[in-house]
């Protein structure tokens, strides 16, 4: 053996003797070595650390081991917010020398991260300002000790378990990490590899930062890469790069930061796997290019670029599709280009235009200006003026060729629109849930004209409506139109009140599809045509059945050359009543309806067909539906006729028809004494028609009559 060998070999048989000795005895003392750790996390982040056990081992090589480790919450509020089962790390041997702990390969299993806002709305998780040296726990290094310093150089997470619960903003969640390592703490550059799960979902986010754990003054650079599975399948991927940059030390300045953030989806709804309370709708092809430059919650948008592909936004608008959607600006002095694709009732819509400049969105303007023109093949709506959260305020004006929103509702033929709208808060009129919140929150004024006007098979010419919503007050006042030969006006007006709003409406008169009438009123489809309205009602309250119970007013109801159910008419005269069957035609129906208590009281109440006439009063209770109904039909015969009173009661959905009394108490059949040849139909419609004008009923026509046994047998007479 060499000389020069030899007295290397002792060389380093005396700094084993010496160093390693001090090597041994520093971290065999896991007691020591607790107390720094513990003071060096209060110093950092004025938390309390606890760690249950405490290993440390020379050989083979040096490593500790801790147990049951958990840092407490901000001030020691809360639940912990971190709690690890057990944690393994080597140290480095060199380091120790120069007082230094340095953590390489630190492996964390299972650790259980929990982080949330107190209900005061204090953030748990908050890490606490650096006190620096001069602060000093009790079970910090004593007086006249060496300072130690410590470092972390590589961190890994297995199958950790992460949630959040903010009590104030009502949200939570949580996921589950099944690997997360970061390399290079101690470095220039941070290397990021982490693994998840949520539900169905599987995220990857791998990139690198700069140093986390020595940051200072200068900026930290980022660059993160997102991929999204769901069921195994690739769902969308985001990106993330440029620099954190430090407040300087200025209070109140915040974060800098200059970021490109930008990522893609297939298909928006599958974020519902990762966001289980988002409830996103059906969306394709969803992508988003955004470069940021700000500091604290004041971003800087420097760039925007949006797109969609079909979105489903039925559940805001229905009968409403998204086909595409595309929001541009290239710089902050841009305007933000929008770009509307989709379909409205089965009609196609385009919107395009510009909302302010992207400058404005940045400085989080109270109000941005709108100019927004809505096309339909020829035709069009330009929309103008400021729209904001809070205050908005447009001119609208446009024409539009074909308006047919839904098949239960009317389609407007070239309708005009020129009004113009207010709204001190846009916001509140955004989620107003009915009526009255709607009017509360918007202010205007307005003509809207429809050339025609079709509703299940009814139709209308020249429509004209003049709208004014005011401080909660709406007025259509009025509403004109040509329908069925004749003049039809109408009035609506709603007034806000402490005990709910108060309606009013006048119908002066109105023809409105019969079946659409028996829909509102939940009724069964037994009467066709078409029924004229007259009169005027009120009520007030806030739901159905205040309103119901303080309606006052009366309406005259009638119909000409319509047509009524066998069922109807048994169910009102008894089952036996002869051949009927199917529908029959009706030349004219009225009713004269005064309400009041929760009640309608009808006189007269006609109809007459080539068959059957029918007079009658009496009244409907509308909350139970019971009824109380005094009719006397008459059922022709040729020139003969048969005629009976019978009294119906039980309620609208079950009537019980039964054999009435006349003025002297007797029970019977009337034969003969009316050969059918007097028209009752004008006296009736005059009527119920308060003096106004409207279609006449047909000519009668001849018919053959019935044996006179087979009535009176069907009338149950005789057996």
């Amino acid at each position: 053996m060499g000389l020069k060998r030899k007295i290397g070999l002792l060389a380093g048989a005396a700094v084993l003797l010496v160093g390693g000795g001090s090597i041994v005895s520093a971290t065999q003392d896991a007691d020591w070595l607790r107390t720094r750790l513990v003071y060096a996390v209060q110093i950092k982040t004025g938390r309390s650390l606890h760690i249950g056990a405490l290993h440390v081992w020379i050989l083979p090589y040096p490593w500790v081991e801790a147990r049951d480790v958990t840092l407490s919450g901000a001030g020691g509020l809360g639940e912990d917010v971190l709690a690890i089962g057990q944690v393994r790390a080597r140290l480095s041997l060199l380091p120790l020398f120069s007082h230094k702990v340095i953590f390489r390969s630190v492996s964390i299993v299972q650790p259980r991260v929990r982080l949330h806002n107190l209900p005061d709305g204090a953030a748990a998780q908050a890490v606490a300002q650096d006190q620096g040296d001069d602060t000093q726990p009790a079970s910090g290094p004593t007086q006249g000790q060496l300072h130690w310093n410590f470092g972390l150089s590589d961190c890994t997470l297995t199958q950790a378990d992460i949630s959040w619960d903010d009590q104030q903003a009502h949200r939570a969640g949580a996921l589950k990490l099944s690997q997360a390592r970061l390399t290079g703490l101690d470095g220039a550059m941070t290397d990021w590899n982490v693994e998840g799960e949520k539900g169905h979902g599987h995220f990857v986010l791998t990139g690198q930062t700069g140093p986390l754990l020595s940051m200072g003054e200068a900026p930290l650079p980022l660059a993160l890469r997102l991929a999204l599975k769901v069921d195994g399948r690739d769902a969308g991927m985001a990106h993330l790069d440029g620099a954190l940059s430090p407040s300087g030390g200025q209070e109140g300045a915040g974060l800098g930061y200059r970021l490109t953030l930008g990522g893609s989806l297939a298909q928006l709804a599958d974020l519902n796997v990762f966001f289980p309370h988002a409830d996103l709708p059906a969306g394709q092809n969803v992508s988003v290019d955004l470069a940021l430059d700000g500091k604290g919650d004041q971003p800087g948008i420097q760039r925007l670029h949006a797109r969609i592909g079909a979105l489903d936004i039925g559940r805001w608008l229905q009968g409403a599709s998204l086909t595409s959607l595309s929001v541009d600006a290239n710089s902050p002095a841009d305007p933000v280009a929008l770009h509307l694709v989709g379909q409205v009732g089965g009609q196609p819509v385009s919107i395009a235009g510009s909302a302010g400049v992207l400058g404005g969105w940045s400085a989080r303007p109270q109000e941005l200006p709108v100019d927004l023109s809505l096309e339909q093949g020829a035709a069009h709506l330009h929309v103008s003026g400021v729209a904001g959260v809070g205050h908005s305020a447009l001119d609208m004006q446009g024409e539009l060729e074909d308006l047919s929103p839904d098949a239960a509702l009317p389609a407007l033929q070239g309708v005009r629109v020129n009004a113009h709208v207010d709204s001190p808060d846009t916001l509140r009129l955004l989620v107003a849930r009915d009526a009255e919140q709607v009017l509360a929150a918007v202010s205007g004024v307005g003509d809207v004209s429809a050339r025609s006007l079709t509703w299940q098979g009814t139709g209308w010419s020249g429509v004209v409506a003049h709208v004014v919503a005011q401080a909660g007050q709406f007025s259509l006042a009025p509403l004109t139109a040509q329908g069925s030969g004749i003049a039809q006006a109408a009035r609506v007006d709603i007034t806000p009140a402490a005990d709910g709003p108060h309606f009013a409406v006048q119908l002066n008169p109105v023809m409105l599809p019969l079946s659409a009438v028996q829909t509102w009123l939940g009724l069964p489809q037994d009467m066709r045509g078409n029924l004229l309205l007259v009169g005027s009602v009120s009520a007030q309250g806030r739901d159905t059945a205040t309103r119901r119970q303080t309606l006052v007013g009366h309406i005259g109801a009638s119909v000409v050359d319509g047509g009524v159910s066998a069922t109807l008419i048994k169910a009102l005269l008894g089952p036996q009543t002869p051949r009927l069957n199917g529908w029959m035609p009706v030349r004219c129906f009225g009713a004269h309806m005064q309400f009041g208590d929760d009640v309608a009281h009808i006189n007269p109440l006609g109809l007459q067909s080539d068959f059957v006439q029918l007079d009658g009063n009496g009244s409907v209770a509308m909350g139970s539906g019971a009824l109380d109904l005094h009719l006397s039909p008459r059922i022709q015969l040729g020139a003969a006729s048969a005629a009976s009173r019978i009294r119906v009661g039980g309620t609208v959905s079950a009537p019980l028809p039964a054999l009435d009394t006349d003025a002297g108490g007797r029970y019977g059949v009337t034969i003969g004494g009316d050969d059918g040849s007097a028209d009752s139909c004008p006296a009736l419609l005059s009527a119920v028609r308060e003096g106004v004008a409207g279609p006449a009923a047909p000519p009668k026509k001849s018919g053959k009559g019935e044996k006179i046994m087979n009535l009176l047998q069907g009338l149950g007479l005789f057996r």
